[in-house]
């Protein structure tokens, strides 16, 4: 066992969208999703010995005990429970948490590869990705970096490192915590949407598509698979009982303007995860008129974020 371990891993947002398991239990999800891991939106976690029992510190606060519990079950793949109570772990977030910024993503990455070097696990990426999937389903894409697919099957890969140079900026309406949880919407669309069996059959072939697309560079058919599997999922949601609606007036005011700079000849491609926050898939030449839209809809909060390698760690000892 180390004495100290730090890890840094990136937010992934997902082209291909993930939502919905299969096994609850296992985070088996039903269709396999395809995602980017991005620079500047990140999780810093340092795990290491402490006198005072075992701690969870997020943000510079001590979390509540729900989610130390939830931290310390996590960890119990990595450890036995008695190597366990003197271990403190404190997070660093540089987006809003629990507000659809991917966070917990970036998070359970961040964690799961810090404890692999701390209890000298040194499971192999795949036994790691079957582990981390169970902290958050899309935090096994944030252990790879660049363009990243996660099958049906479990398995996870880099598919283009460099992930096309693309540009992805994020428009941070909020840093509220969403009113319900991506977990719990999840679970309602898959039980009660009418449309859901039709969201997996889209989604399936949909990820076919983007492979195709990213081996022979088509750029423009990325960008509208992108925009399509997102629009699908809010569709989803929408339709389940009850429905979730993280739609806003501002989020389709700027999807809106964005969806018409495509009209004048932009690469530029909304996308939404869970949450109200809009994320533009663009590049440097159609960046400067997204900033622009963005500006014109009043949107304060901007990241701008570019291709980026997946968890690693920092320093250890």
């Amino acid at each position: 066992m180390k004495h100290i371990v730090t890890a840094k891993a990136p937010v992934n947002i997902a082209l291909i969208k993930y939502w919905g398991k299969e096994d609850e239990a296992k985070v088996i999800p039903y269709t396999g999703s395809l995602s980017l891991s991005v620079s500047e939106l990140y999780t810093v976690t340092t795990i290491k010995h402490s006198s005072h029992g075992f701690s969870f510190t997020l943000n510079g606060k001590k979390a509540s005990k729900a989610d130390a519990l939830k931290i310390k079950k996590f960890l119990s793949h990595f450890a036995q429970e008695h190597e366990l109570e003197d271990i403190s772990v404190i997070s660093e977030n540089t987006g809003p948490t629990a507000s659809g910024a991917a966070s917990s993503a970036s998070g359970f990455a961040a964690l799961a590869k810090a404890a692999n070097t701390f209890f000298e696990t040194n499971f192999e990426n795949e036994i790691l990705a079957s582990i981390t999937r169970l902290g958050s389903g899309s935090a096994c894409r944030s252990l790879f970096g660049g363009l990243v697919v996660w099958e049906k099957t479990g398995e996870v890969y880099t598919i283009r490192e460099d992930g096309f140079d693309f540009i992805m900026v994020f428009a941070l309406l909020t840093h509220q915590r969403k009113s319900i949880s991506s977990k719990q919407a999840m679970k309602n669309t898959v039980s009660t949407s009418p449309y859901y069996e039709a969201w997996v059959s889209k989604t399936t072939q949909d990820l076919i598509a983007m492979k195709h697309a990213i081996h022979v560079e088509d750029l423009r058919t990325i960008g509208e698979l992108t925009q399509s599997s997102a629009l699908a999922m809010h569709a989803s949601m929408l339709s389940a009982t009850p429905p979730t609606l993280f739609l806003t007036h501002h989020s389709l005011e700027i999807i809106h303007g964005i969806m018409d700079l495509q009209r004048h000849g932009e690469f530029a491609y909304p996308t939404m995860d869970a949450g109200m926050h809009v994320k533009i898939l663009t590049n440097a030449q159609s960046l400067p008129k997204v900033l622009e839209t963005l500006d014109a809809f009043k949107v304060k909060d901007i990241i701008v974020t570019h291709p980026e390698k997946g968890a690693h760690i920092l320093y250890e000892e």
